[in-house]
């Protein structure tokens, strides 16, 4: 009865048919799936008697509707837009933790630098001083909140990249698990399309957040591959690692390897490019504008002098990590260089300054040699190292006072014959910041404040004339004279002769080594950098610490224009950039790649909305469409009951005829 096995073949097939129609419907919604087609065969005929008879109908495959092509460009795009988005929340965050209102770095530094301009007009008032140091507490506070901000930022980045490495590995497994699953099916003859599906949303789902490489292995299994590193061949999956380098980078790599994949896209991507490059850059680029603050606020603040004119005692405030280390290996934040540090001297009872030049070479000294050398260069001041600690104290026998604020020497070398009888003297602030020895030397003879046109000529130690000074007619003995760059020259009453001359040394760079900033000795700040830069504790305590000037006279305010002048210099940038400058270039940077990102990140959309949109034309399930199926299907239904219905009347009637 070969007619009922062709209807019942009807029935059945579409029976399996409404079945894959009915998942379609069911799964319109679904993420990842595509569209099952049913696809009919007629059943391989039967012979007999030389005569070939058809069997009916057969489901011959369940096929997924899909362009590989498009799939894989989806694929691509995803990991894209994983990139774009991922990185543009970074900077997002990065450009919301960067102040740019009353309180950002740069509107705090101009209020330093306003109020160090007030001090200068206003001496004689202590609360302008006490302005500037809280002032600039606000600013150290602007830096050590910025910089943890950052910090904080990066702990963040770092827990988001370890939940991202978890999540690949889970779904790496999974992948391997469906692989498994799918060759099971093959093997056995049935369709695997909804573990296709699932796979390929996996793969997607991994592809968001790091760049893969897939290949299309035997019994429709894949291989997955990072930079050449298989992560999944067929049931066997690999799982991923991340840890830090030497540099303190982030890195991934395959559990049990040394070599990092490269993961240059995707979200995971993303990740590692903000925190392994922008944000380190931004942070180092803070750290470098607050080193770079405190290192010319230090050198100016350390020779300097306040009101209280010297000091007594000193601590420096930045150690060394072995006192008997050499100093360019001891590691300071602000390592000195070759050069010298000159320490004042004065004797607090008659007034008198001597200078005293330390000989500073990093290479050779240690902390300890330093100590000794500033001890046995003036025997009034002792310095002693605290080993421990990795610090240096200096102090001043009592009745004696030091500093490092340069100056002229008081009592000039003379080099006079018998037949001059003046007394000479040398003094002011130098205005060339460098060091020279400026020497005087008489044109003729004559007697002070008397002889008219009685001249000394000035030279600097290169033997270049700086100019002339009058000492005859019209000069006041006992009074001082400008000679050049500061200097200042006093003869006594007396006369003097042609050719003679005395010589004085200029100190306009006390500390060209920089020793004094590298061990935090009279500092403005200490710390060193944005997370621990501070206004220097003492200066706090006592606001007349802040050095205003450079000799220590009355109405001195020299070394509070060095200060505002900073708010002009080029010092940051290779010398191309004020501090100002340099931040807003971090402001105007962040927003800038913001800028860029959010326009990828557009177009992105729009790409991968094209790409969805053609996916669902050649995928998608269209609910019209599959009720015709449904129709077409319930009609095939119908039709082989109704054959059956008819041959089995057929059979009654012959069998009533029997």
């Amino acid at each position: 009865m070969l007619e009922f096995s062709i209807g019942l073949s009807a029935i059945q097939a579409a029976q399996r048919a409404m079945e894959v129609t009915g998942n379609n419907v069911a799964n319109a919604s679904t993420p990842g799936y595509h569209r099952q087609v049913v696809k009919l065969a007629a059943q391989a005929p039967m012979e007999l008697n030389g005569q070939s008879y058809g069997r009916g109908v057969e489901v011959a495959d369940v096929q997924r509707t899909i362009n590989t092509q498009l799939e894989a460009a989806i694929t691509t795009q995803t990991t894209q837009s994983g990139y774009v988005d991922t990185k543009l929340t970074s900077m997002n965050q990065i450009q919301s933790m960067i102040p740019t209102d009353a309180s950002s770095i740069a509107n705090e530094l101009s209020s330093v630098f306003n109020d160090l301009q007030q001090a200068s007009s206003q001496l004689g008032n202590p609360a302008s001083r006490q302005t500037v140091v809280t002032q600039a507490q606000s600013l150290a506070t602007q830096f050590n909140s910025l910089s943890a901000n950052m910090d904080q930022m990066r702990t963040g980045m770092d827990s988001s990249i370890a939940s991202s490495v978890s999540s690949i590995n889970s779904m790496l497994t999974q992948i391997a698990g469906l692989n498994t699953q799918i060759a099971r099916a093959v093997d056995q003859g049935v369709s695997p399309n909804d573990l296709l599906d699932t796979r390929d949303q996996l793969v997607n789902n991994v592809a968001q957040q790091m760049p893969l490489e897939i290949q299309q292995g035997q019994q429709q299994q894949i291989t997955v591959l990072r930079s050449g590193a298989p992560l999944v061949i067929a049931g066997n999956a690999q799982q991923l690692q991340y840890s830090l380098d030497k540099n303190d980078q982030m890195q991934i790599s395959v559990a049990g390897a040394t070599t990092p994949l490269t993961i240059d896209n995707g979200s995971l991507g993303a990740l590692l490019d903000a925190r392994n490059n922008q944000l380190t850059d931004f942070r180092q680029r803070l750290d470098d504008l607050a080193q770079s603050v405190s290192q010319a606020f230090d050198a100016i603040q350390s020779t300097g002098v306040g009101l209280a004119g010297g000091f007594s005692q000193m601590t420096s405030q930045r150690p060394v990590s072995k006192s008997d280390a050499m100093l360019n290996a001891a590691g300071l934040t602000f390592p000195p260089t070759a050069g010298s540090v000159f320490i004042g001297v004065t004797n607090t009872a008659t007034g008198q300054r001597t200078m005293a030049e330390v000989h500073i070479d990093p290479a050779n000294q240690s902390l300890k040699d330093v100590a000794t050398a500033i001890g046995t260069s003036n025997p009034n001041i002792q310095a002693f190292v605290n080993d421990q600690a990795g610090t240096v104290s200096l102090y001043a026998n009592p009745g004696y006072k030091f500093d490092f604020a340069g100056g002229v020497d008081a009592t000039p070398t003379t080099s006079f014959s018998a037949g001059t009888t003046v007394t000479a003297t040398t003094g002011g602030v130098p205005s060339d910041p460098s060091n020279n020895t400026y020497t005087f030397t008489f044109l003729s003879s004559g007697t002070v404040g008397v002889t008219a046109g009685l001249q000394a000529r000035v030279t600097d130690q290169n033997g270049n004339v700086m100019g002339t000074v009058n000492v005859g007619q019209g000069y006041e003995s006992g009074q001082p004279t400008a000679a050049t760059n500061g200097v200042t020259m006093t003869l006594s009453a007396g006369d003097v002769t042609a050719g003679d001359s005395l010589s004085t040394r200029a100190v306009g760079d006390p500390d060209s080594a920089g020793v004094l900033t590298a061990l935090g000795l009279n500092t403005f700040f200490t710390g060193n950098d944005a997370s621990t830069i501070k206004v220097n504790s003492q200066l706090v305590g006592n606001p007349d610490l802040l050095a205003t000037s450079r000799s220590g006279q009355a109405g001195d305010t020299t070394n509070l224009q060095r200060f505002v002048s900073l708010q002009d210099g080029q010092l940051m940038g290779n010398g191309t950039l004020t501090f100002t400058k340099f931040f807003n270039n971090m402001v105007s940077d962040v927003g800038s790649q913001v800028s860029s990102l959010t326009q990828q990140s557009s177009t992105n959309q729009v790409l991968m909305t094209r790409l969805s949109d053609q996916q669902a034309s050649v995928s998608g399930v269209d609910m019209n469409e599959e009720m015709m199926q449904v129709i077409k299907y319930q009609q095939l239904f119908q039709s082989g009951a109704k054959f059956i219905s008819a041959v089995n009347e057929m059979y009654q009637q012959l069998f009533q005829s029997l």
